[in-house]
């Protein structure tokens, strides 16, 4: 009781520690670059400390929950224990109803000779019950348990279902038929027709046209499965993922990925021109602005993802302020084959 205490103490302290201390949250400091700051980096290394100790004083006080309740457990058992015992203790040593006598053979005799005598009184009933309802009925009456297998109640139970079947069909075919007096005569919806030369050309061509869909459902999917999401490498460079693997984006690993790939040989050579001239956009000092490169045998639209940094004007990069500069680009080779991927660009101002 004492240790749990003192953790609770401890815990309060702390908590009281981290509200007094903890150093007023600048929002910069969670973004670069205000982060790598010699002021933000000790704010974010005492905040993680704080963190740190907090998480030590939570894990101290679940070990002592952990151990209160083995200990509480521990008592129940043991409290469990000597109840048994001193029940056992009220009773004859060779009581059956003692818990340490209930695998003794003589024990084990009296439960099992127990269990028979209960079941057949049980059945003794059941049979009871049978033969008075058996009574209550005249002696050659089918529904008597004793007549079940005489033949002429197994022939009358037979009749009584074929009827039943012989009924239930009459019923589907006059439904059918209703239901076919309500269409055209040369409807290939009715029952009737469904064999019809006409109906089954007709049921052909629909499902070669479901077919038809299907086949350019997958093979749009898989068109729209090899476009590529981009990302950037450690130096802002443009990685076309699914199209080039390499990093460095150098002209010998852009032409060996390409010349994997399954698109056109005309697109293989516009997209790796295109991708290191995309490369080839560095970052910009002063307030000079940056020509947008373009390709003779794309289609290309630029836009500024960060307006506030650089914006797009008269198809070049307008540099406002420093900062990171993104763009997004989307561009398409003459076959089709679209790509949608982004740039980003340091601007010192």
């Amino acid at each position: 009781m004492r240790s749990t205490v003192n953790a609770i103490a401890f815990a309060l302290l702390l908590s009281s520690i981290n509200f007094i201390s903890a150093p007023a949250a600048n929002a910069g400091c969670q973004d670069y670059p205000e982060s790598i700051t010699p002021a933000c980096v000790a704010e974010n290394l005492a905040i993680e400390r704080l963190r740190q100790e907090a998480a030590a004083a939570e894990q101290i006080r679940a070990q002592q929950q952990a151990e209160q309740a083995a200990r509480d457990n521990a008592a129940r058992d043991e409290a469990e224990r000597a109840a048994t015992a001193a029940a056992d203790n009220a009773l004859a040593p060779d009581d059956c109803a003692r818990s340490t006598n209930r695998f003794l053979q003589s024990c084990i005799d009296i439960a099992v000779e127990k269990a028979r005598l209960e079941n057949e009184a049980r059945n003794k009933a059941e049979i009871a019950a049978t033969t008075a309802a058996d009574n209550a009925l005249a002696p050659d009456d089918c529904a008597r348990s004793t007549n079940k297998l005489l033949q002429r109640c197994v022939d009358a139970a037979v009749a009584k279902a074929v009827k039943e079947n012989l009924e239930r069909d009459e019923a589907e075919k006059a439904a059918i038929k209703l239901a076919d007096a309500k269409l055209a005569a040369n409807d290939c919806a009715r029952s009737t027709n469904r064999f019809l030369q006409s109906c089954i050309d007709a049921a052909t061509a629909k499902a070669a046209a479901e077919n038809a869909a299907i086949n350019a459902a997958r093979e749009l999917e898989y068109i729209q499965s090899i476009r590529t999401r981009p990302v950037l490498d450690e130096n802002a460079q443009v990685i076309l993922t699914a199209l080039l693997r390499s990093k460095s984006l150098s002209s010998k690993d852009i032409k060996a990925t390409l010349d994997a790939s399954s698109l056109t040989a005309s697109d293989k050579k516009s997209l790796a021109a295109y991708a290191q001239s995309l490369n080839n956009i560095k970052g910009t000092q002063g307030s000079s602005n940056l020509k947008i490169p373009l390709s003779k045998s794309l289609s290309e639209e630029f836009s500024s993802s960060t307006p506030k940094i650089c914006a797009i004007v008269d198809g070049a990069i307008k540099t406002l302020k420093s900062g990171s500069c993104v763009l997004s680009i989307k561009f398409a080779t003459e076959s089709g084959f679209e790509i949608e991927t982004t740039k980003k660009i340091a601007v010192k101002r």
